[in-house]
Parts: structure tokens; C-alpha cells; sequence
């Protein structure tokens, strides 16, 4: 699977599974989704890339979020063009 298509199985996994993870992790708690599944969690970031390095995973190709925290679906950046 090329990682455009894991990126957007995981995202679809991440809004499937948030009333889930809510009620079954304790907030701030980092979770791993990776194949469309929870494959790790940990109490800090650390913790958990030490985990998924261990499994043969590295957080860049897996979806990281903190149960509880409420991730907005589209942000806007704005960018000012400073220039000196």
C-alpha cells in the first residue's frame, strides 16, 4: 500500500475509532494507527516511538493521536510574505 493510501485508511480508522478510544483510553494517552488498527499505546511520545520501533514501525508511517483530544478535520495556515 503506498503511503497516500495508508495515510487515508488510518485517518478513516482515527474517526471511526474516536468515541471508542474516548471511552477506552484515559486523555492524553498517545495511540498508533497503522493499517487501519490500534497497534500501540503509551503514556508519553516517547514511550510509544520506543514501542513502535521495537514492532519495526516508526511514527512517521503510523497516525499518532492523544486519546481525548478532539483534532479539527481542515485548519487554514495563513503565511505572510515577509520580506526583508
Amino acid at each position: 500500500m503506498d503511503p497516500t493510501q495508508e495515510q487515508a485508511l488510518n485517518q478513516a480508522a482515527f474517526r471511526q475509532l474516536s468515541s471508542f478510544m474516548e471511552k477506552t483510553y484515559p486523555p492524553g494517552r498517545f495511540l498508533a494507527i497503522s493499517g487501519g488498527k490500534i497497534i500501540a499505546d503509551a503514556a508519553r511520545f516517547e514511550e510509544l516511538n520506543s514501542i513502535l520501533h521495537q514492532m519495526g514501525n516508526h511514527s512517521p508511517d503510523v497516525l499518532v493521536v492523544q486519546a481525548g483530544v478532539h483534532y479539527p478535520e481542515m485548519v487554514t495556515i495563513f503565511v505572510e510574505d515577509a520580506q526583508v
